[in-house]
């Protein structure tokens, strides 16, 4: 039996066929990825966002504002997988 698409899943494919929309989207998905990431992360560690805000000499509010997806400098989250004894991976893909 095949299941029929609701309006939403037609509304998010037609809206999704535009690329520059795609393209927010993905990039969406890739801060999304990280900030889950780092929260998993730091969770495992038993640190809470102020512990470990302490360790990278940075405040509260900035390790939350990383893992609800906003945006970081590279030297920022190299600061927290040292905090996390952890490994950063930075890539680019051609698309």
């Amino acid at each position: 039996m095949r299941k029929e698409k609701n309006s939403y899943t037609e509304f998010k494919d037609r809206v999704l066929a535009r690329p520059q929309v795609r393209e927010s989207f993905e990039e969406g998905l890739d801060e999304l990825r990280l900030a889950v990431s780092l929260a998993e992360l730091r969770e495992k560690r038993g640190m809470t966002q102020t512990q470990l805000a302490a360790q990278v000499h940075t405040s509260p509010s900035v390790i939350s504002r990383i893992e609800n997806g906003g945006n970081v400098e590279v030297k920022t989250l190299q600061k927290i997988a040292h905090a996390l004894d952890a490994r950063l991976n930075i890539e680019l893909a051609e698309a």
